[in-house]
């Protein structure tokens, strides 16, 4: 909310505190401002100044109060601008040939990261970002290079170890940007053909990075991050801890990321729904490093308000141990409900 003169009122504006004359309400709180309000209070010298809500105290899902959120729109322009100069700086790498300086990757992160107060808003922001569809690439590989930052602090990495997982973060999809857009994007099934060359791009960019004064783990993680502990990734089908540790931080780190993004034919998952589908699939992750993670993810939850798949709302109570995406919840009737024990009902969306 804020304090404006009554000239400066608008008619569609709402009052957010009650206007009092001499003891008396002249106009409610969350009265709608029109010119007969306006004319009203023109009757009133004393009345200087009203109080009048913005757009964030408007706004009712969760989503609109992160985008009304000021903090979030700065991130938001400082993320659009981050992503043109990393995308001129891969393709300019691309054309020349020249090494780009780690200090370039490293001041980017640091632009990005200032502008967020810890993990948990990280995981809200990722949520909650729109991205170009034409930039999603570089999008997905900038938004893992802060996830790879957030998780570097969460498990307590030196400033050696932390600097290499963003570089793998900034390189890891390099590979991507020698396949055509239609077929990285394809909103359709793939055909075999075509998942075949998808299946490519750790390799074309392990060809990229190979003559590039690049840590060994960075090329590695460009070549394995889709290589699966249970040897059922590709391109060559590795497994355990045949896989660089770094890539297999970056398995997990591009899996959160690109389920976390929104596409053309689905929505954004939240970070629950990412947690179930990862508890289904804990055999092709590296455990010990996962679980961590998960329960980090989990822990921020706490407090978030979802909605099912019956179209009820809800706030995340308590979360369980041994089943990190089906938490206890409660309503604003104080009503408490354990997923645990309703396995139909569904976490579709935050609110």
């Amino acid at each position: 909310m804020k304090d404006i003169t009554k000239m400066e009122l608008q008619p569609g504006m709402i009052l957010g505190k009650d206007i009092i004359n001499q003891g008396n309400v002249v106009y409610p709180a969350n009265t709608k401002v029109d010119a007969i309000l306006i004319e009203k209070l023109n009757r009133y010298p004393s009345i200087i100044c009203v109080t009048i809500k913005e757009d964030i105290d408007l706004a009712t899902t969760h989503f609109e109060k992160i985008r009304f959120n000021e903090n979030f729109k700065a991130f938001e322009k400082a993320h659009a601008a981050a992503l043109i100069k990393y995308k001129e700086a891969m393709y300019g790498f691309l054309s020349s040939g020249n090494k780009i300086p780690d200090d370039f990757f490293f001041d980017l992160f640091h632009e990005l990261d200032s502008l967020i107060p810890n993990g948990t808003i990280l995981l809200d922001y990722l949520y909650n970002l729109i991205p170009n569809e034409d930039e999603l690439t570089f999008t997905q590989s900038l938004n893992s290079a802060l996830l790879a930052g957030t998780i570097a602090d969460w498990i307590d990495m030196n400033a050696e170890a932390k600097k290499t997982m963003l570089l793998c973060a900034f390189y890891y999809d390099i590979g991507k940007l020698r396949l055509p857009y239609d077929l990285l994007w394809k909103p359709g099934r793939l055909t075999e053909e075509e998942y075949s060359m998808i299946k490519q791009h750790p390799v074309i960019g392990y060809e990229i990075l190979q003559s590039v004064n690049l840590s060994r783990h960075v090329k590695n993680a460009v070549l394995m991050h889709h290589e699966r502990m249970d040897g059922s990734g590709y391109p060559y089908q590795f497994s355990g801890t045949d896989i660089d540790v770094y890539a297999r931080y970056m398995a997990i780190i591009d899996s959160y990321t690109a389920m976390a993004s929104p596409r053309s034919y689905r929505s954004a998952f939240t970070p629950l729904q990412i947690l179930g589908i990862l508890e289904q699939s804990m055999e092709k992750f590296d455990v010990e490093l996962l679980l961590p993670l998960m329960s980090r993810i989990a822990d921020a939850q706490i407090g978030t308000k979802i909605m099912l798949n019956d179209d009820t709302q809800w706030e995340v109570l308590v979360i369980h141990p041994n089943k990190l995406s089906r938490p206890i919840l409660r309503n604003d009737k104080n009503e408490v409900l354990d997923l645990m024990q309703h396995p139909k009902l569904e976490i579709i969306k935050m609110v």
